[in-house]
């Protein structure tokens, strides 16, 4: 009898532990699977081309495209929750509230509050400017020759000359009938030997014949050489600043501008820490409305935000630098430890790699670097 009891509770105990082990097992399975609820909550928000809504209603963009080639090789449900600003989308997230936000930039800042699946994409900060309203072409042209550089080099060369002239002046005006006259008349005729020779047009109709005449003609020749090559190197120079005059060529040109950011981003981070005051905006397109209107100088965000925004709604009005800076990587965040970051991981890898997604990013970038 003791024997069978002894038997008994044997079998129970191994049942007992059969079952914790399959328990475990499950648990484990489940927990690599990602322990997906039934239907997942994503945050999106309006931030083209990466999250769009169309005109009928349904998401649409790089990083919807992406999660939802995601959603259908882990074979889960989700809805989509739109948010309205940088800032309530994060505090959800934090909270649990949503599960998943399709793209956001992977910095340390964000690191802190959320966990990170793999990069998908690499981005960079650009600033975007207003274009000036040319004038016709040979009003601008005629605008650029009287700016005050050059009436000064101008003002320099015929002050040169007139020295010049008036050295020759006093070496032939009494010997040679071509500069004669009182000192005014005789600067005069100096002048205008000392423009002709350094425009190298050389008339011929006066020439010094003393020997202190020719000195003094030898080496305004030669000088001439230098000031002609100088001369040229001005008008080039304020020429091309002209064309570029009035507009930002890059970073280094923002400190006491007034800029703007997309409040809560990187761009308006960068700008904070390097010193340059920015004002915030809610909407990208507030920012570049502003910007076409001249409210602000300039306008910084993600490169490739900008350039479609540019290109879809304020052509020809608004331009972006080439210049990119400050380059960071985007991915998809989810609240901290997260039990679906591996599976979602793993996925967005096998993804990644095809041939598809490159035609998929080219579709809204084209050829990206």
């Amino acid at each position: 009898m003791m024997g069978k009891q002894k038997l008994i509770i044997v079998r129970i105990v191994g049942a007992i532990v059969i079952s914790m082990i399959a328990l475990g097992s499950s648990q484990a399975t489940a927990q690599q699977q990602g322990a997906f609820p039934d239907k997942l909550v994503v945050g999106t928000m309006v931030i083209p081309p990466f999250l769009m809504k169309g005109a009928d209603g349904q998401w649409e963009g790089l990083s919807v495209d992406l999660w939802q080639a995601v959603a259908r090789k882990l074979d889960v449900e989700y809805e989509l929750r739109e948010y309205t600003s940088v800032e309530s989308i994060l505090d959800d997230a934090k909270a649990g509230k949503i599960d998943l936000i399709p793209v956001l930039p992977i910095t340390e800042a964000y690191e802190i509050q959320l966990d990170f699946s793999h990069q998908y994409f690499r981005s960079g900060l650009a600033i975007a400017i207003s274009k000036e309203k040319s004038a016709p072409g040979l009003l601008r042209f005629a605008k650029r020759l009287i700016s005050t550089d050059i009436i000064v080099v101008v003002g320099g060369l015929l002050l040169l000359s007139l020295v010049a002239g008036i050295i020759v002046w006093l070496f032939e005006g009494r010997r040679n009938r071509e500069f004669d006259g009182g000192f005014v008349q005789g600067a005069g005729h100096g002048l205008w030997w000392a423009v002709v020779t350094l425009t190298t047009v050389g008339y011929g109709d006066k020439a010094p014949r003393t020997l202190g005449g020719r000195m003094t003609a030898l080496i305004w020749m030669f000088t001439s050489i230098v000031l002609i090559a100088s001369f040229t190197a001005a008008i080039t120079t304020t020429l091309t600043v002209g064309e570029l005059g009035g507009k930002i060529q890059g970073l280094e040109d923002l400190p006491g501008l007034r800029v703007g950011a997309f409040a809560k981003s990187e761009g308006l981070s960068f700008l904070v820490e390097n010193g340059i005051a920015a004002q915030p905006y809610e909407r990208v397109r507030d920012g570049l409305q502003d910007l076409s209107q001249k409210k602000i100088d300039a306008f910084v965000l993600n490169e490739a935000v900008l350039k479609y925004m540019v290109k879809k709604e304020f052509s020809g009005v608004v331009a972006v630098l080439p210049e990119v800076f400050d380059h960071y990587y985007v991915g998809m965040a989810l609240p901290t430890d997260s039990p679906q970051i591996e599976p979602i991981n793993r996925a967005l890898l096998r993804i990644v790699i095809q041939d598809e997604w490159a035609k998929t990013v080219e579709r809204y970038f084209g050829r990206h670097r």
